[in-house]
This record gives C-alpha cells, sequence and structure tokens, in this order.
C-alpha cells in the first residue's frame, strides 16, 4: 500500500512540473489592487497595455522609450528568437523591475520580437503571497527574484536572465539563444 501512495505522488509530481506545464497558458488576470501601502499594484497574467496607462506609465513609458539597446547585437538576436517564447515574472512595486522590463521590452522589440506575445506574469509583495500570482503561474518556476525573463524553446526552458543583466540584456539573451554557457545572477537560489 505505500508503495502505491509514493507512486501516485510520484505521478502527480511528474506531471505538476513537466515542462507542459511550465507553459500552461493562463488566460489574462488584469487585476489592480492596492498593496498594504495603497500603491497600485498589477498582478496575475496581465496584457502589456496596462504598462502604459495609470500610475503605472510614469515610470515604464520614459524606461521604454530612453532605452537604446545595442543594435550590434539585436540584429543577430532576430533570427535565434523566431519559435521562441518569452515569459517575464516582475512586481509593479519593485524598483528592479521598474527599470529592467521596460528595457527588456525594449530589447525584444528592437530584436523584432512581437512584445503582445511576451507573458508578463505579476507577482505581489504582500506577505502572504510574496512572489506569487494569483493564479500561481510561478508554481516550480523557482521564481525568488524579479524581474525574471525566462526563455522557452519547444516548452523547454533554455535560459533567464535574474533581476539585472550580468554582462547587458542584450549579450546575455544572445548567449541563452546560442546555447553558451551563462550562469544568471542569483543562480545559486534556483
Amino acid at each position: 500500500m505505500k508503495s502505491l501512495i509514493w507512486f501516485v505522488a510520484a505521478i502527480c509530481m511528474a506531471t505538476t512540473f513537466s515542462p507542459a506545464h511550465a507553459q500552461a497558458p493562463t488566460n489574462y488576470a488584469n487585476t489592480e489592487i492596492k498593496n498594504a501601502s495603497g500603491d497600485a499594484m498589477l498582478l496575475g497574467h496581465c496584457d502589456i497595455a496596462l504598462l502604459k496607462q495609470g500610475t503605472f506609465q510614469q515610470w515604464f513609458v520614459p524606461g521604454f522609450t530612453s532605452y537604446q539597446p545595442d543594435s550590434s547585437i539585436t540584429r543577430f538576436l532576430q533570427p535565434l528568437l523566431k519559435g521562441k517564447v518569452i515569459e517575464i515574472f516582475l512586481g509593479t512595486w519593485c524598483g528592479d523591475s521598474r527599470r529592467e522590463v521596460p528595457r527588456m521590452l525594449k530589447m525584444l522589440e528592437s530584436s523584432g520580437y512581437d512584445i503582445q506575445k511576451v507573458k508578463l506574469v505579476f507577482v505581489s509583495n504582500a506577505a502572504d503571497m510574496y512572489k506569487q500570482s494569483p493564479q500561481h503561474e510561478e508554481t516550480g518556476k523557482n521564481i525568488k527574484r524579479v524581474p525574471t525573463l525566462i526563455v522557452y524553446s519547444q516548452q523547454t526552458e533554455i535560459g533567464r536572465i535574474i533581476e539585472y543583466p550580468v554582462v547587458s540584456l542584450e549579450k546575455d539573451l544572445l548567449s541563452i539563444l546560442k546555447g553558451e554557457k551563462y550562469v544568471p545572477n542569483y543562480n545559486q537560489l534556483r
């Protein structure tokens, strides 16, 4: 009986953390709430358009428009990004997310990637939901720091940029896409 219970538990864990589960689509939540400090915060899988309005535009729009991606590298990214899926976990309350996510999206757009296809998952800073989203898209993905940009190829993670780039966004992403040895910041937390 014990072996049957362990077998069922192992099957449940294997299906819960499979690459196919990692890419399970979730509907847009587009949830805006007020956090404990009274600041507006987005939660869950949200449309990029929400960053271009309300209080979020105050940091997103200037960060996006002022960033100048390295065109000597983005031209090499374009063909390598074909067929890849990008997911970014972030917090609208997080200074690193406010700085890096507009840059990440501008770099992707400059590389010919349709940024409307980037899955943005907004996590909470509340004590009982810290770095979690209401639909729990972070489950099994070791989201310890935000922002975290994850690149998938055929539903398998091929690399991630954690919190900020090691060299530059463009060079880090190029290393990931070329399959070179790339160790993100905070890799020891994974």
